[in-house]
């Protein structure tokens, strides 16, 4: 099942960095950016154009099963790892899965960096 175009907006919009960075010239022009909670400081910063082409970007890719997070009880741990094998690391029960989330975040958003420069 397709994950709703929205979603896929929302992720691109919330990932910490869902664009390359800018270019000095882009720094002329206006920008959008993400604030943290409870802060000033920007998690993220770009030109329309360039969210636009993430966006767009985003939405237009196929969905990805080979790459999900699974996340198993062993022994007294969670232990999170994705689907193509990679181990992502452990968490103890009780405790937020940004732990084993975020490491799999990074994993799937590098494959992806490296299938659009070998594309």
């Amino acid at each position: 099942m397709k994950e709703p175009r929205y979603d896929v907006i929302l992720h691109v919009l919330t990932h910490p960095q869902p664009v390359r960075p800018l270019l000095a010239y882009e720094l002329r022009g206006p920008l959008v950016q993400l604030l943290g909670s409870g802060t000033t400081d920007p998690t993220w910063q770009a030109s329309p154009r360039l969210l636009a082409e993430a966006i767009d970007q985003a939405v237009s890719e196929p969905p990805s099963s080979a790459h999900a997070l699974v996340v198993e009880y062993r022994g007294f741990d969670l232990v999170g790892t994705c689907r193509c094998g990679e181990v992502l690391g452990r968490a103890r029960p009780g405790t937020p899965l940004d732990a084993l989330a975020v490491p799999w975040e990074r994993h799937t958003a590098a494959l992806a960096a490296a299938a659009r420069t070998s594309a």
